[in-house]
């Protein structure tokens, strides 16, 4: 079946196996004017310099944080601002809670994007 890799160092494919786009949340710091959450250091090692990644956000902002705190995404010691469209700074009413993210990263400008918030059930469920 995968006689058409014939010589090569590996037997099957690794097609969808390894995702180097997904990179977890390490903690989250509710402080009084911003959230921080943090990524494990190094996360942007080795990386296109403009590409999108998938924030695997494990632990949901806790209940009852402030709507309008902006967002910062932290890593090696050093916080950025989690943007959203137009430039403005993405707040915790963008975070629907614990879930996949994806997020635009620019190394050349520093900048992060909030691409897809998420999933957000509607408050009226339909019939």
């Amino acid at each position: 079946m995968w006689d058409f890799f014939p010589n090569l160092f590996f037997r099957y494919p690794n097609l969808g196996r390894d995702n180097f786009n997904t990179i977890p949340s390490t903690n989250v710091t509710v402080g009084t004017e911003n959230v921080t959450i943090e990524i494990p250091n190094h996360a942007f090692y080795r990386r296109n310099y403009v590409g999108s990644f998938f924030l695997d956000l494990r632990d949901a902002i806790p209940a009852g944080t402030t709507a309008t705190l902006p967002i910062l995404i932290g890593v090696n010691g050093d916080t950025r601002p989690l943007l959203e469209y137009a430039g403005t700074p993405a707040t915790v009413a963008n975070f629907a809670g614990a879930g996949i993210y994806e997020i635009h990263y620019n190394r050349y400008t520093n900048q992060l994007y909030i691409v897809n918030g998420g999933f957000r059930p509607s408050a009226a469920a339909t019939a």
